[in-house]
């Protein structure tokens, strides 16, 4: 049976590792001002980093907030963070085009497979832009009876030609030395 080692002492080092680790999010969600989840994270960094005013309620769907300047100024934008990159993102089902942008943060290049004996260290090594009505296009150009919605997936190089973050391949939106270096902080060699 899975995760059965017939150890209580296994049961003793989980609780303690649990309850560190309860307190850690503890602290987390008290900056995030939201629990200490992934999807919240990646909005407040955003938010932060790209100069964009998140919606109050988090629930909200579609979108989470919209830019505040710059040249994304006033679009909406659907806020995506992946411990890992594994070519796919979630999408609205429907493939309607709000938001008007998709930005990903995610973690590290990986397949898409079991995490079984992985982590998922909350780390940011990409950030894309995707313009939602047009990738909602190529995608359905490239394969008419493709499904949109969630887990869809986003071929490699639509994916490369949105980076804009570490490389600035998009022009979409630039990254300023100050974004670069803020982004970094959550380097995987920064965050240990």
């Amino acid at each position: 049976m899975i995760g059965t080692t017939g150890e209580p002492d296994c049961l003793v080092d989980l609780a303690l590792a649990v309850r560190k680790k309860n307190v850690a999010d503890g602290r987390v969600a008290r900056l995030l001002c939201r629990p200490a989840l992934p999807g919240h994270f990646g909005e407040f960094v955003a938010s932060q980093v790209f100069g964009i005013e998140l919606y109050l309620n988090a629930a909200r769907p579609r979108s989470d907030g919209v830019f505040r300047g710059g040249e994304l100024g006033g679009k909406s934008v659907n806020i995506k963070y992946y411990t890992k990159h594994d070519g796919l993102l979630n999408m609205s089902k429907d493939g309607k085009t709000e938001p008007d942008y998709y930005l990903v943060m995610t973690g590290p290049k990986e397949k898409a497979e079991s995490s079984r004996g992985k982590t998922r260290p909350w780390v940011i090594e990409s950030v894309f832009v995707f313009n939602a009505a047009a990738l909602v296009r190529e995608l359905l150009r490239r394969n008419p009876t493709k499904k949109i919605g969630v887990a869809a997936g986003v071929p490699k190089d639509l994916w490369e030609a949105a980076m804009i973050y570490p490389d600035g391949v998009s022009s979409l939106l630039s990254v300023t030395d100050v974004q670069r270096g803020l982004l970094a902080l959550f380097a995987a060699d920064a965050v240990g």
